[in-house]
């Protein structure tokens, strides 16, 4: 069921646990989405925008970060799960020199 608010103080929580878990791989940006899983239940998407290429933590990292979220979600008593959205931008080549 979509429609469920996402209030400030949940934001800033979920802000917070993101960027003190993945920030130093250079988080720009922590986008919060009402959302819903495959069979319809309830879901905060959650997607973390990188500014390098190069950024994106490993698996592990990642891991811990997420569940990290959701411990913080169940201590806030949010009855949604937490999935988090790795977006980090494509590289650009190099432009080619003239020859």
């Amino acid at each position: 069921m979509i429609g469920t608010e996402i209030s400030p103080a949940l934001q800033a929580a979920i802000e917070a646990v993101v960027r003190q878990e993945l920030g130093r791989f250079g988080v720009s940006e922590v986008e919060v989405i009402d959302s819903e899983d495959a069979d319809g239940d309830p879901v905060i998407l959650v997607n973390v925008h990188y500014r390098d290429p190069e950024a994106e933590p490993d698996f592990k990292v990642a891991s811990k970060a997420l569940t990290k979220l959701n411990d913080k979600l169940f201590e806030l008593k949010e009855p949604r799960f937490a999935y988090i959205r790795h977006k980090v931008p494509e590289a650009t080549p190099e432009p080619r020199g003239r020859r």
